[in-house]
């Protein structure tokens, strides 16, 4: 596996969770995408809470990966770019690329700071397990892109 998706909680919304899933499962034959999810926490602040999940997070991600983490005031892609992005990160990581999606308050400040790069799907906020579809969707599409598939357009 190449490159994992790392995510806070279990979907809740099992259509979002379907969808995400389909997109997905047209990348997995290849063996590059895996998904991993930690427990999200209840009953504690938003400090505490995004502290205990960054634990969970930080301790799945290995020193060779490159950690890529959505974040509301990250950076912005076209498709295409996002595709490049893609591509030069799977081509220059030692280990997998990872790609992090926070619980529904973030992420804890070490989380951040591991983080090689931050990416925003936009710059309207989305519940996480939308933003978990999103990226599927968007990494299928950047895959299609870089095989010169017609999805895309």
């Amino acid at each position: 596996m190449k490159l994992l998706i790392l995510a806070v909680g279990k979907p809740r919304e099992k259509r979002l969770a379907a969808l995400a899933d389909d997109y997905l499962a047209r990348i997995r034959p290849s063996g590059l995408v895996g998904v991993e999810r930690v427990p999200d926490v209840a009953n504690h602040s938003p400090e505490e809470t995004m502290e205990r999940e960054g634990q969970e997070l930080l301790k799945r991600i290995q020193p060779r990966d490159r950690v890529l983490l959505l974040r509301e005031d990250g950076n912005e892609f076209t498709s295409p770019s996002f595709s490049a992005l893609l591509s030069s990160e799977m081509e220059r990581a030692a280990g997998r690329v990872v790609f992090v999606i926070g619980g529904p308050w973030g992420t804890s400040p070490t989380v951040k700071e591991r983080a090689d790069t931050g990416i925003a799907l936009s710059r309207m906020t989305f519940t996480h397990e939308m933003c978990f579809l999103f990226l599927a969707e968007q990494i299928y599409r950047a895959f299609s892109i870089l095989r010169g598939t017609n999805y895309h357009h």
